[in-house]
C-alpha cells in the first residue's frame, strides 16, 4: 500500500501549503484480478464483510445489501482503503461518505441519502462488465486502515434540510442566484436547486424566487418526464411545467461523457428559442448545475477566477465553506470537481493552464466540434448576453 500512503501524504502536504491548482490525483484506482477471494496470507481478524449486489441505481452504481452500520460492525470505518471482490475480480478503492474521487475512479460510498452501501465509478457508473450482476456475491476486505482518512476528513461535508439551521437568506438556503460572470446580461440567467422535487426541502423557496424573478424557461438537468409526474410541485413550478416551459435534460454528473454532452448540446440548441429569463438546476444546484453554468459563463467571456467564484458560492450556501474560512478545502474541491470539467471543455491537460485559457474561444470550439452550428452558437451567446426585455 505504499502508493496510497504516498498519495495521501502528498495531499496532506499540499493542503497544508494551500496549493491552489497543482493537485495530484487524490486517489488512484488500483484494479487487479484475483483468482480467489481468499488468499493464503489473509489474517483472520481483519475486517471482512460478505453480501451481494441487490440492485443498480439510476447513476450506474451497484447497491449492496448492507448498510454503513453493517460496515462499522464488521470493523470498517470511513477513510479506509478496501477491496471489493465480485466474480473473482478484486478492485481496490477508498470507502467514503461522499464522492471524493475524480471522475472514473472507483469508490465505495455510504452516501447519506442512499438506503445502503454503493460501489461505483465516480460520476460515470460502473463499466459494462460490472453491470447486470444483481444477486452476485460481494466480499469486502480491508486493505489499509485509514489509508484515505485525510481525504475523508478534508472532504466530508454535510448539510441539513431544516431552514432554521441556516442564518442566511431564503435565496441562499435555496442555493438560488443570478449568474453574472463574463458578459452574461443582468437577470437573464439564474441557477438553483430543484424547484420541482422537494426532497431537500428547498423547492418551495426556489419556486417563489423564480416567480419573483419572472423566470420563463427552465433547463432541468435532473428529471425525466416520468419523475416530473410524481412530484407535488409548488404553484409557480407547476405552472412552468404545465405550460411547457421546462426543457428536460437529465444528466449524470460526468461532464466528460459522450451521452452527457449530446444531451446537453441538444438542450443548449433549444434554449435561445425560448424566452428569458432562464434558470438552470439539478437537485442541489451543485455539480451538474455547476458544470453547465461554468460552460455558459466561459462561453460568454468569463475568466477562470469568475467561474471558480460562482462555483464555490454553492458550498458557502450549503456548508458555510468559502475561500476566506476554508481556503485549502475550497482549492481541493475546485481541483477535484470543477477543474476536471474545465480541462475537458478547454482541451488542456494541466490544471496550471486553466487561469490563462480564453474560455470564450475554447468553449466555442468545443461546442462547434460536437454538433452545434455557428448560427446556433451565436444565438445561444446572444440570448445570454442581451438585456432581458
Amino acid at each position: 500500500m505504499n502508493n496510497f500512503k504516498f498519495i495521501h501524504m502528498h495531499l496532506s502536504a499540499l493542503i497544508q501549503r494551500g496549493c491552489r491548482l497543482v493537485l495530484p490525483l487524490v486517489l488512484v484506482s488500483l484494479v487487479t484480478l484475483s483468482t480467489s477471494c481468499s488468499d493464503d496470507d489473509d489474517i483472520n481478524n481483519e475486517p471482512m464483510l460478505k453480501g451481494k449486489i441487490s440492485s443498480y441505481n439510476e447513476f450506474g452504481g451497484a447497491m449492496l445489501d448492507f448498510t454503513e452500520a453493517d460496515m462499522a460492525k464488521a470493523g470498517f470505518t470511513l477513510g479506509d482503503v478496501i477491496s471489493i471482490t465480485i466474480d473473482d475480480k478484486e478492485i481496490v478503492m477508498p470507502y467514503y461518505d461522499g464522492y471524493y474521487t475524480r471522475n472514473g475512479e472507483y469508490l465505495c460510498v455510504a452516501y447519506p441519502t442512499y438506503p445502503s452501501i454503493c460501489f461505483t465509478s465516480n460520476n460515470i457508473g460502473l463499466p459494462k462488465e460490472l453491470t447486470g450482476l444483481e444477486g452476485h456475491a460481494v466480499i469486502i476486505k480491508l486493505k489499509e486502515k485509514g489509508g484515505s482518512l485525510d481525504v475523508q476528513q478534508a472532504m466530508s461535508m454535510k448539510y441539513t434540510n431544516i431552514r432554521s439551521d441556516y442564518p442566511i437568506s431564503d435565496d441562499e438556503f435555496a442555493n438560488a442566484r443570478a449568474v453574472s460572470a463574463g458578459h452574461i446580461a443582468k437577470g437573464v440567467l439564474h441557477r438553483s436547486s430543484s424547484p420541482f422535487c422537494n426532497d431537500i426541502n428547498r423547492a418551495y423557496y426556489v419556486s417563489e424566487i423564480l416567480e419573483r424573478e419572472k423566470v420563463k424557461t427552465v433547463l432541468n438537468l435532473a428529471d425525466t418526464e416520468e419523475k416530473m409526474l410524481t412530484y407535488d410541485m409548488p404553484p409557480y413550478s407547476r405552472k412552468l411545467w404545465e405550460e411547457g416551459d421546462v426543457i428536460l435534460c437529465p444528466l449524470k454528473a460526468d461532464p466528460t461523457a459522450d451521452d452527457y454532452n449530446k444531451r446537453l448540446i441538444e438542450a443548449l440548441k433549444e434554449l435561445p428559442l425560448r424566452p428569458a429569463p432562464y434558470v438552470v438546476h439539478c437537485m442541489e444546484g451543485k455539480d451538474r448545475t455547476g458544470y453547465v453554468c461554468a460552460l455558459l459563463e466561459g462561453l460568454c467571456g468569463a475568466t477562470y477566477d469568475e467561474i471558480v467564484a460562482d462555483y464555490l458560492i454553492t458550498y458557502d450556501n450549503y456548508y458555510q465553506i468559502n475561500p476566506v474560512n476554508s481556503r485549502d478545502l475550497c482549492n481541493t474541491l475546485v481541483s477535484l470537481r470543477l477543474n476536471t470539467c474545465l480541462m475537458y471543455y478547454a482541451g488542456v491537460d494541466n490544471e496550471e493552464q486553466l487561469p490563462n485559457v480564453d474560455y470564450a474561444k475554447a468553449f466555442s470550439n468545443y461546442l462547434l466540434s460536437h454538433g452545434m452550428s455557428q448560427q446556433q452558437l451565436d444565438a445561444l451567446v446572444q440570448a445570454l448576453t442581451s438585456p432581458n426585455q
